[in-house]
């Protein structure tokens, strides 16, 4: 039997199948063997890990500094990869240093990982990484925002431009005309400096001039309830977009 369990520890280990075997009596003696053979589930799971291109590279770190391969798989399957991580970085770092003897670098890893040498971060390095990290969370969220707020910002003004021009060409011309002087006297009493009705002379600058195109999107639906201009969050929320006033008002915070 001495033959058949030594066989039997050198298939189970290294191969990629595994028996278990039952001894076959009439009276005292053995008379034969049954063998019972199966997949062996330690080679699969050490096939799984070599699947996986990280697992498999931590596991070629390991026994690349003397250590077997399914001490080198035990370790990957139990161990946190980022601790395999800095361990094989951490001797390999020392190794080339030459300023300390490490003889057996695969025993060094085995105690390094299992009692988790690497360095314990102080208070202010916490303090750090986690200021860090909500700065880092500002920023998406503000690089998130911005996106949404400009995108809508632009297609609201191209849909106040369109807007506007749809409407005055739609007028007659003496009514178009009454309008324009209208607004442009609204102009001059409120910029009293006549610099607003300088830029103004009906037509296109209704809307291309910034000042101006904000002027024109209060005072026309005051003045004409036929406007049909919306503001930009009931614009928003009709695009999908909710609540863009709060969302506008967090971008504005963030980029202060």
């Amino acid at each position: 039997m001495r033959v058949v369990e030594i066989a039997k520890r050198e298939i189970n280990g290294k191969t990629d199948i595994a028996f278990e075997y039952e001894q076959i009596k009439e009276g005292r003696k053995v008379t034969a063997l049954r063998f019972v053979i199966t997949k062996n589930r330690r080679d699969t799971q050490a096939d799984n890990l070599r699947d996986d291109p990280k697992l498999s590279r931590l596991i070629s770190r390991l026994t690349a500094h003397g250590m077997t391969e399914d001490k080198a798989v035990s370790y990957v399957r139990d161990y946190p990869s980022d601790l395999i991580e800095w361990a094989t970085e951490e001797i390999t770092r020392r190794l080339k240093s030459k300023k300390e003897k490490i003889d057996n670098p695969a025993g060094w890893l085995c105690r390094a990982i299992e009692e988790d040498w690497r360095p314990q971060k102080t208070l202010f390095d916490i303090e750090r990484a986690e200021r860090m990290e909500d700065a880092k969370k500002l920023d998406a969220r503000k690089a998130e925002l911005s996106v949404v707020v400009e995108k809508v910002r632009a297609a609201h003004k191209a849909y106040t431009i369109k807007t506007i021009t749809q409407y005055l060409d739609g007028l007659a011309e003496d009514d178009r005309q009454t309008l324009n002087q209208a607004f442009r006297e609204h102009l001059d009493a409120k910029y009293s400096n006549g610099l607003a009705t300088n830029q103004f002379d009906g037509g296109a600058s209704w809307y291309s001039n910034p000042w101006i195109r904000a002027e024109a999107t209060v005072y026309l639906p005051a003045h004409r309830p036929d406007f049909p201009l919306v503001s930009i969050a009931e614009f928003a929320s009709r695009n999908g977009v909710e609540d863009f006033n709060a969302l506008e008002g967090e971008y504005k915070a963030l980029t202060r």
